[in-house]
């Protein structure tokens, strides 16, 4: 699973920065590449109960396009109590869910406030789950690799030049050797952010340093 995160995350440097390798390109166009940073804090269902999300995303916007690689994972472990497992009765099962996504983005309205995209993604994860043994110890029970597809339609907010908030919703399909798991972590999602511009932060930083060298 490992090797595929790192498959992964190099498609997206490649997307990312295979054309930026092309500045003449870039200025007959008038487009160049921006940075994106943001941290996503999400809900949606596992079990059709509510649970968190943390994780964090970069990327590179170029006109209304974006590619992005985020990095997501359970807030808080998903407990389910007494729970029946093969040959070992009833037991509280706990449950971990982590993976990281590929997004490709297309920006409905990219304005000076207002942005509103539709963000599609792919992603490679595991879900582990281990259970309460008579001792109180948690032991290991079953791994799924497990492929999230994710389809959502988000709107951020700029609250200043250099950060923003956003929030957006959509539905998550997960596509897993046990049918369970499929029909465990399918579900609606939704999800707010925080963000910075940091293309912008670094542009007009670099503006200001090369202003105070000149002078």
């Amino acid at each position: 699973m490992r090797a595929a995160h790192v498959i992964l995350v190099g498609a997206w440097l490649t997307c990312a920065g295979g054309a930026a390798a092309q500045p003449g390109e870039q200025a007959r166009e008038g487009m160049a590449y921006r940075v994106l940073f943001n941290f996503d804090f999400r809900r949606t269902f596992v079990n059709a109960e509510p649970v968190r999300f943390y994780g964090f995303r970069i990327g590179a916007q170029r006109g209304k396009d974006i590619v992005a690689v985020g990095f997501y994972g359970l807030g808080d472990a998903y407990l389910r109590r007494d729970v029946e497992l093969d040959g070992l009765g009833t037991r509280d099962l706990n449950t971990n869910f982590d993976y990281v996504g590929l997004t490709y983005e297309r920006l409905l309205v990219d304005a000076k406030r207002w942005q509103i995209g539709v963000p599609v993604a792919l992603g490679l994860g595991n879900y582990k789950t281990s259970y309460r043994d008579s001792a109180d110890v948690f032991r290991a029970w079953s791994t799924n690799e497990l492929v999230p597809v994710e389809a959502t339609l988000h709107v951020d907010y700029n609250v200043f030049w250099w950060a923003f908030i956003g929030v957006g919703g959509g539905y998550r399909h997960v596509l897993a050797a046990d049918r369970d798991v499929t029909v465990s972590l399918s579900d609606w999602t939704y999800y707010i952010k925080a963000g910075l511009r940091f293309g912008e932060i670094v542009k007009r930083a670099r503006k200001e340093f090369l202003r105070n060298d000149g002078s």
